[in-house]
């Protein structure tokens, strides 16, 4: 049974612009565009599509900092992302998909994830490792558009527009509203799909390089439905892996996950780097 269809820049004086952080990077250099991820504007971090409109000073993030932990969460965060656009568009329009959400793990968990419920007429389907490969073909169709990360702060109502249906993200709406100082709902947008998301992400898709949808896991059951847990594993483009490490990488995130084995786990100031020379034995 077959568902589916298919190092850091630094400016020591302060700017002031009305475009965004990576307007500013590509201002610099190519070499800051590609290696930014994230921007520190007055000590917040920032997504670097998101609009400068006052005088701040501004520092740009990499992989290869020093410590790389917001950078390492907004990747994961981002595939986790992806997954979601994948999983919401990849299956036959006779098939129900409800997203639910994208547990907040971190990379040294060994993967990310996203949790779903399929049509009921699912409940049996396990997904081969053909079904997995068609996933990853269309994680990779994401990556070679080049999509942009765009945060979007809307106003609940709006927000409840977008997810009419889907009482998990509507519980998300209501909660995020609760605590934003401004009753605020932060939504992030890749090319025609719109997530609930606190961010911060990353600023294209095509930061992304290896990728691959791994696993999926049978979580429980709710008056809803099955939930369950995809997980897959990605490296950005500058920090590609020989195939047997990526192997061993593979072959990891295809246990599941759970968030409070994550939560046990401290990721520190590791980078993907350091991690991978840990699962390897290649020393640092």
């Amino acid at each position: 049974m077959n568902p589916l269809c298919f190092q850091k820049c630094e400016l020591l004086d302060p700017v002031t612009l009305s475009a965004c952080s990576l307007s500013l990077c590509t201002d610099m250099s190519e070499w800051c565009v590609k290696r930014s991820i994230l921007a520190l504007v007055d000590g917040e971090i920032w997504d670097m599509y998101k609009p400068l409109n006052k005088s701040c000073d501004i520092q740009f993030l990499t992989f290869k900092d020093e410590n790389p932990d917001e950078v390492n969460k907004a990747y994961w965060r981002s595939c986790a992302m992806m997954m979601g656009c994948v999983l919401e568009t990849a299956f036959k329009d006779e098939y129900s998909v409800e997203l639910i959400r994208a547990p907040d793990v971190p990379v040294i968990s060994g993967a990310f994830c996203y949790d779903v419920i399929l049509d009921g007429r699912l409940d049996d389907w396990t997904p081969s490792a053909e079904n997995l490969r068609s996933l990853t073909k269309e994680a990779h169709q994401l990556i070679h558009k080049d999509l942009p990360f765009e945060c979007l702060e809307v106003a609940p109502k709006v927000a409840v527009e977008i997810f009419p249906d889907n009482k998990h993200k509507l519980a998300a709406i209501e909660e995020q509203a609760s605590l934003h100082p401004n009753k605020l709902v932060k939504l992030y947008r890749c090319g025609d799909f719109v997530d609930i998301s606190n961010g911060p992400h990353i600023s294209r898709t095509s930061v992304c390089s290896q990728y691959e949808i791994t696993a999926t896991h049978n979580l429980d059951t709710t008056q809803s439905g099955l939930v369950r847990r995809f997980q897959g594993i990605s490296l950005p483009l500058h920090l590609k892996a020989l195939f047997a490490v990526w192997e061993r990488l593979r072959q990891r995130s295809q246990k599941l996950i759970t968030e409070d084995q994550s939560s046990k786990r401290d990721s520190g100031s590791k980078s993907i780097v350091s991690k991978l020379h840990r699962e390897t034995g290649q020393g640092a």
